[in-house]
């Protein structure tokens, strides 16, 4: 299986933010920021989203050159 930066950053900004969300519901100072959390997720949801498709596309292409 084929990874790429976009995957990996997405990976990690869901991990991240989920992470966060978990002390917003432990700690009231982070509850504050969960608004920032939820953010950071659909960032990271849109990263995931773009490796996936970079990768789909890069391998439909190597198909069609081979």
């Amino acid at each position: 299986m084929e990874i790429n930066g976009e995957t990996i950053t997405g990976v990690a900004l869901i991990f991240l933010s989920t992470l966060f969300l978990y002390a917003g519901m432990i700690n009231e100072a982070w509850s504050l920021l969960i608004p920032a959390d939820f953010l950071i997720l659909a960032i990271g949801v849109g990263f995931l989203t773009l490796g996936i498709i970079t990768l789909r596309r890069n391998k439909k292409h190597q198909v069609a050159h081979s």
